[in-house]
């Protein structure tokens, strides 16, 4: 049984400037798509559409591989603000409510998970767009997918 690559794009990994990365991750907290800062791009708060529905890239960008990143990202984020939480608790209180953290902080861990889950998945996607932008050829590829993930592209060539 043979397989297609992993990935199939053209762009190769490039050194990005600080303005545009700024912008695509800009784009990704404001729950739009990075490529081009419209969208939509939410089916709902925990699935995103396949496709943006603006510029056509699909927000998976085809590959099978895009849950490991968003899942990275995820739980940074995850990891970020609780300690964030963990540290002014410790630093604003007198008496450290330890069966407040002990209890809360799991709690909050929960809420965390889903209310971060869409910004993982679109920081992952500028994240990946930063190193490897889009050219023309793989965004006319992602207009014509119908199905999430597909790594090649002989459909259109």
């Amino acid at each position: 049984m043979t397989h297609g690559p992993e990935m199939d794009s053209e762009t190769g990994m490039e050194l990005p400037t600080l303005g545009r990365t700024l912008r695509l991750f800009g784009r990704a907290f404001l729950l739009r798509c990075p490529n081009c800062g419209h969208g939509p791009v939410l089916e709902h708060w925990m699935k995103l559409r396949l496709k943006c529905g603006t510029c056509g890239l699909r927000l998976q960008r085809g590959e099978h591989d895009t849950v490991m990143g968003f899942a990275f990202i995820l739980f940074t984020l995850i990891g970020l603000f609780s300690y964030a939480v963990l540290v002014v608790t410790l630093l604003v209180t007198r008496a450290t409510p330890w069966d407040l953290l002990e209890n809360g902080l799991p709690l909050l861990v929960l809420v965390e998970l889903f209310a971060f889950f869409p910004f993982a998945k679109l920081l992952w996607l500028a994240f990946d767009l930063t190193l490897r932008p889009v050219t023309a050829s793989e965004l006319e590829w992602h207009r014509s997918a119908t199905r999430a993930y597909e790594t090649e592209r002989d459909a259109i060539r």
